[in-house]
């Protein structure tokens, strides 16, 4: 463990509401939570694998620049910032944005594969599992993606069906066992998110 910051981990699948989650440990902790996305590690286009159909794969652990991943995650261990693109997803045209993160009490590292990168994992001092019912998934995804990332409604189910289902079985799922606390994006989220403010807070006692 860093003796500087409780490093937690945040994953689940597509849709789960990583970013929901985020939102309300920010506004618990204020001005002592950084975040580490790995959505901004993404390649482009042209270098991502396609499936059989020729249609590009984003959801395989491939699909990120790892090494870039790690030196950053290295210098936020070792308590340095570091200056951090952002992915802009399906919008090539948009002009390029940087954003520097600094270290701080906590830092949150969140993303499909924040378990499966052993270099990843072995960093966490804890680690979140969150979960919700597959159809609201993807009425987030849908929502997010047509909405946000400028797909149409077939290419989002398209990817659902032939990329982000099989990523999830393979990727994301069998680390659930290994998380230290499951949140299920229910009825009883609040309760679950109340357990998880308490682990922190008694990290930064």
């Amino acid at each position: 463990m860093n003796d500087k910051q409780f490093i937690i981990g945040i994953t689940g699948g597509s849709g789960v509401g990583k970013t929901t989650l985020i939102d309300m440990l920010y506004e618990k902790f204020k001005g002592k939570i950084s975040t580490l996305s790995l959505d901004n590690y993404y390649k482009p286009k042209h270098l991502q694998a396609v499936d059989s159909n020729g249609i590009i794969n984003f959801d395989l652990p491939s699909a990120l620049y790892i090494d870039d991943l790690k030196t950053d995650l290295d210098k936020l261990w070792e308590y340095k910032s570091i200056q951090q693109k952002i992915y802009q997803f399906n919008h090539p045209g948009k002009t390029e944005e940087y954003r520097v993160i600094y270290p701080n009490q906590i830092l949150l590292v969140e993303g499909l594969f924040v378990m499966h990168y052993p270099f990843v994992k072995s960093r966490l001092d804890y680690k979140v599992y969150l979960s919700v019912d597959k159809e609201k998934q993807l009425e987030r995804r849908l929502k997010r993606d047509v909405e946000e990332r400028n797909y149409s409604v077939e290419e989002v189910l398209y990817q659902w069906e032939n990329h982000v289902l099989p990523a999830y079985e393979n990727y994301v799922l069998p680390y659930k066992v290994e998380a230290d606390i499951v949140i299920t994006n229910d009825s009883h989220f609040d309760e679950n998110l109340e357990e998880l403010m308490s682990v922190i807070a008694q990290r930064m006692t």
